[in-house]
């Protein structure tokens, strides 16, 4: 089972540009965290799915912000803003920890020689990165088993396997056990399962004629495309209550516009071929 890249994302025509520059300092210190705590060649495994945690968690929990301006290879003609906390640090370490399952699961899958030779490559910072998060490492390797040996039993309890990919982002927001963890643990679950759902959404048509698992084509229902949107909006309409329970304020607008523009995109694209 890979692990889902990409919906968790802006909708960058619905921002400010304030806002957008603030979005991309979370995520260019990201790649700089990346690069500090680990190495440079761990900045090929950045995405923007942990920018989202950085946000949310530092709009919880307020940490001291490092800001400045620095150029990088990638905009090597203009200083960009850079914003970092002891959240960045955190995220780096998923980011690295969950790049590595993905690129063993394209080789073990795929026998893709490209994954083989990018994950020995990150052995060393994957090993780093376990250290720091030994449980979290734990739980991750034990949900992506779960998911993967229910994906090989054909299940067609579409509730249960995208319960797994929830309970694995649970502890992905859980960064520590406070007043908040009943709301943190409930964002991170709904997240997961609706990221899941997504992804199993797009992928019904070719799935079906790739004769690939998914959920939804098991579905004993004349109309599965319906079920499956009603089911995805269902879960975001969870995750959105339960995000609203938080008291944001930092960085709110980018979080809003994630979670009520953002991820939809994916799903827009999907209605339109239909």
């Amino acid at each position: 089972m890979k692990y889902l890249f990409g919906y968790v994302t802006i909708n960058k025509s619905e921002l400010k540009f304030k806002e957008y520059y603030s979005y991309k300092g979370y995520y260019c210190g990201l790649c700089k965290t990346l690069k500090s705590k680990y190495s440079n060649k761990s900045r090929m495994t950045l995405n923007y799915d942990m920018t989202f945690l950085i946000l949310l968690l530092s709009s919880l929990y307020e940490p001291e912000n490092k800001i400045y301006n620095e150029r990088c290879m990638v905009h090597p003609g203009k200083k960009q803003l850079i914003i970092q906390n002891e959240i960045s640090e955190y995220a780096a370490s998923l980011n690295i920890i969950l790049s590595y399952y993905n690129l063993l699961d394209n080789w073990q899958d795929d026998k893709d020689y490209k994954s083989l030779l990018i994950l020995k490559s990150l052995s060393k910072e994957y090993n780093r990165a376990e250290k720091k998060l030994s449980e979290k490492t734990k739980i991750i390797r034990e949900k992506l088993h779960n998911i993967s040996e229910l994906e090989k039993n054909n299940t067609d309890d579409i509730d249960k396997v995208s319960n797994e990919f929830g309970y694995l982002m649970e502890e992905i927001f859980l960064y520590r056990k406070d007043n908040w963890e009943k709301n943190l643990r409930k964002i991170g679950f709904y997240l997961g399962k609706f990221i899941y759902l997504l992804d199993a959404y797009e992928d019904m048509e070719k799935d079906r004629q790739n004769n690939s698992y998914n959920p939804f084509n098991l579905m004993k229902t004349d109309n599965k495309e319906q079920y499956a949107k009603d089911l995805l909006m269902l879960n975001l309409s969870f995750l959105s209550e339960e995000i609203e329970k938080l008291p944001l304020i930092q960085d709110k607008g980018i979080i809003d516009n994630i979670i009520y523009s953002g991820i939809l995109t994916k799903l827009d694209k999907k209605e339109q071929k239909i």
